[in-house]
């Protein structure tokens, strides 16, 4: 991972986070969405992406990360749970995300353990547990993501793993191993079998 910056972290650190990071991080979210969108950049624009369900993912979570991290926990966790209500992403408290994040679609969307910079997430999967429980950076049973991360609609990564900078995960991929930098993930080609389809039966 890249190191961390003093005015926006890559690597957000899990002891403290100032109010001057968390808003300087917010602003990273949304001008990587404005980029992503490339619609233009004036005002009107920029309502339209801050109010975008994967940019009120983001900014909900970097306000919950603040107070999470100067110990109002319970006022964290639900302020997380609002988010998740109202976006219908879930990315508690205790998960750490770099600058420049981008969310593009929230439906579906979970994140935990440690995420580096510039990471992006399009839809319908994520980063979760279910696969261990040891503890390598990103809390128990979570993976730890590098910097410059895709992961693809329906791209999953579980369970304490390493995943390093500058990995694609593939649509609808499966990742529970640990991924070598600058690697592609890809999910097995579905097979195609033609005429398999019964035709409809048409009722008179």
């Amino acid at each position: 991972m890249t190191t961390p910056s003093a005015a926006i972290p890559n690597a957000v650190s899990p002891e403290t986070l100032s109010w001057a990071e968390t808003r300087a991080l917010i602003r990273s979210d949304l001008s990587r969405i404005a980029s992503h969108m490339e619609e233009g950049a004036s005002l009107g624009h920029r309502v339209y992406y801050f109010l975008l369900p994967g940019m009120q993912a983001l900014f909900w979570h970097r306000i919950a990360r603040y107070w999470y991290l100067r110990r109002w926990t319970k006022l964290a966790r639900f302020i997380a749970l609002f988010a998740t209500y109202l976006t219908r992403a879930e990315i508690p408290p205790t998960t750490s995300i770099g600058a420049s994040a981008l969310v593009a679609h929230a439906t579906g969307v979970y994140l935990f353990g440690r995420i580096g910079a510039r990471f992006t997430v399009q839809g319908e999967g994520g980063c979760g547990g279910g696969f261990g429980v040891d503890d390598i950076g990103g809390g128990p049973g979570y993976p730890v993501v590098g910097d410059d991360v895709v992961l693809a609609f329906g791209a999953k990564v579980l369970g304490p793993v390493r995943i390093g900078d500058g990995v694609h995960v593939g649509p609808c991929a499966l990742v529970t191993t640990d991924v070598p930098e600058r690697s592609l993930v890809m999910w097995p080609k579905p097979r195609i079998i033609v005429g398999a389809a019964a035709a409809p039966e048409v009722k008179l």
